[in-house]
């Protein structure tokens, strides 16, 4: 189980051999409304228009926004020209408890699962352009998806996964079990 409890902290790795046309990563998660928003797991490129600016037309960020109540987890999926929303679902904040999250990327099309339930797919035109996207941060949007204040998450996350294929419902729901 890892909890980043400082304001600013989060884990950093190269993304090196991990990155292919179908991405899933799964975990477990258990969100801190405070701050009301931050990234989860980002693979970003860097902008060449400055450090602190969004590149969302490659990787991916995964992330919450919400209140105290309850937090969306979204994510937005570059497509090399543009990039793909996606507004998952609401996890209950005041319930306390733990959440099994799922995201998977395709040729055509992103999907966000809580507790092994689709919540919303985006389309994904072309694929996900791993351009540039060579550092996979953990619990932070930091260092390349900050602009709008998608920082450090202090929020439990366990069991961290990434796949280099499309996970079905029926596999993630099998993880669960395990």
């Amino acid at each position: 189980m890892l909890m980043l409890s400082a304001t600013g902290s989060y884990l950093t790795f190269p993304s090196t051999g991990l990155l292919e046309d179908e991405f899933s990563t799964t975990f477990w998660y258990k969100v801190n409304a405070d701050p009301n928003r931050a990234g989860i797991i980002t693979v970003s490129a860097v902008n060449a228009n400055g450090p602190n600016l969004n590149n969302l037309n490659y990787g991916f960020q995964l992330f919450r926004e919400g209140d105290a109540a309850s937090q969306r987890i979204k994510a937005s999926v570059g497509t090399g020209e543009g990039n793909s929303w996606n507004d998952g679902g609401l996890i209950n904040v005041t319930a306390g408890e733990w959440v099994h999250v799922a995201f998977t990327i395709s040729e055509t099309e992103s999907k966000i699962y809580l507790n092994g339930v689709l919540q919303n797919t985006g389309t994904v035109t072309g694929g996900v352009d791993w351009t540039g996207a060579d550092l996979i941060s953990v619990m932070s949007g930091a260092p390349r998806f900050t602009e709008w204040n998608h920082l450090s998450d202090r929020s439990y996350i366990d069991e961290l996964r990434f796949y280099n294929v499309v996970l079905s419902q029926e596999e993630i729901q099998a993880a669960i079990a395990e």
